[in-house]
């Protein structure tokens, strides 16, 4: 009697080898859908994404599961309320070596559930390259040691701002807990090399009285205040965190030029700074300024904010090339056509003709980094490579 033939269990792709299922799921892999959201209105919904192919295949058996997990949690979005339960759901199930970027949000400022001190925990466990955290002003503030002052915070109606820190090289080994207990803010747990902050739209504030001399309700007014006053306060110089950093990106929806002046007093502190980026207006097909001329703005008054905050930026522009490291700089509201007729002028008055080349698209770079380039490279490419 013949032999019965037996048929292997499963589909022919569980068959495959660990290092080829996993080489094949990570075609299945998307950058994290934040990433693209970081220059929009902040919301909650920033993680929320239509694509869902890596959860659909871990559904299919449990051998799927177990080698598409790691890439699953390879970005990770956890509540503050719930860090204790996340953390302990990573460890118990191996995980944390996958983790390579974190979302954190935080929904009340006022609630003593939400411990801003959360990062202590989680980064004795987690060494992730990217720390993305989307909560109210307040909250942040006391993750970065910032009073954020929240006196004005009715005109501006701004509940949730977004920060998000990067660091250049992971080390897979946490630091232990009580490594982390002697640093008192987020910026120092880790020696970040960018930060980008989000710090919603003021326009909700040109419908009042002198708008102007409201406080918007950010670290950055407690930062900028801080670096102005002469001698500047301890505190401000024996912390190397700002000055660590080698890129920032600020986005804010039409704030006002005495702001920008607060905001560009930080950036002094930022002394290793390589690369600046700044939006100042509303993504294009944002409809939130025809919503707003409803009420009792001026229309042109916003522009106008920016058009004289960007006049500003050129000046400390200019200045951080000629004495600090700043290499490139770029201007993203140029993607707008109309404002970038406002532009043009204000900031080649400013940088046309000095040592920086524009490319005609709103990046500026250091004309000394062009030419030390011994072979044809990106603009990316020489600025990474400084940085480095």
């Amino acid at each position: 009697m013949p032999h019965a033939i037996m048929i292997p269990q499963g589909s022919s792709l569980e068959a495959l080898p660990n290092e080829l299922l996993d080489e094949i799921i990570s075609n299945l892999s998307d950058p994290p859908p934040s990433l693209a959201r970081l220059h929009q209105p902040p919301s909650s919904n920033i993680v929320k994404s239509g694509i869902r192919d890596l959860k659909n295949l871990s559904c299919t058996s449990s051998r799927l599961l177990e080698v598409t997990r790691p890439r699953l949690f390879t970005h990770v979005c956890f509540d503050l309320r719930d860090v204790d339960e996340f953390l302990s759901f990573i460890s118990a199930t191996s995980l944390a070596r996958h983790v390579s970027s974190a979302v954190v949000k935080g929904r009340h400022p006022s609630d003593d559930r939400e411990d801003p001190f959360w990062w202590r925990r989680a980064l004795s466990y987690l060494d992730p390259q990217r720390i993305t955290v989307i909560a109210p002003p307040s909250c942040i503030g006391k993750m970065t040691g910032a009073q954020v002052s929240e006196e004005h915070s009715w005109a501006f109606q701004a509940p949730l701002q977004i920060l998000q820190l990067e660091q250049d090289t992971r080390s897979f080994d946490p630091p232990l807990l009580t490594h982390l207990e002697k640093r008192s803010t987020l910026l120092e747990a880790r020696s970040w090399s960018s930060l980008l902050f989000n710090e919603s739209s003021s326009l909700k504030a040109y419908n009042h009285y002198e708008y102007f001399l409201f406080k918007v309700p950010s670290l950055f007014s407690t930062w900028g205040s801080l670096a102005y006053v002469r001698p500047r306060p301890q505190r401000l110089i024996s912390s190397p965190a700002l000055s660590k950093l080698t890129s920032f990106r600020y986005t804010a929806v039409f704030p006002f030029y005495n702001h920008v002046k607060l905001v560009l007093n930080a950036v002094e502190l930022m002394e290793n700074l390589r690369s600046l980026s700044v939006q100042l207006a509303p993504c294009e097909g944002d409809k939130a300024t025809e919503l707003e001329q409803r009420g009792s703005m001026d229309p042109s008054d916003p522009w106008m904010e920016i058009t004289t905050g960007y006049s500003l930026i050129g000046h400390s522009v200019s200045d951080m090339g000629n004495r600090g490291s700043l290499a490139e700089f770029c201007a993203c509201d140029y993607a707008l056509g109309p404002l970038r007729t406002e532009l043009c002028p204000i900031l080649e008055d400013i940088l046309g003709g000095s040592e920086w080349a524009h490319d005609g698209q709103g990046t500026w770079t250091k004309k000394s980094i062009c030419s030390a380039a011994c072979a044809p490279a990106t603009v990316e490419s020489i600025v990474r490579t400084a940085v480095a």
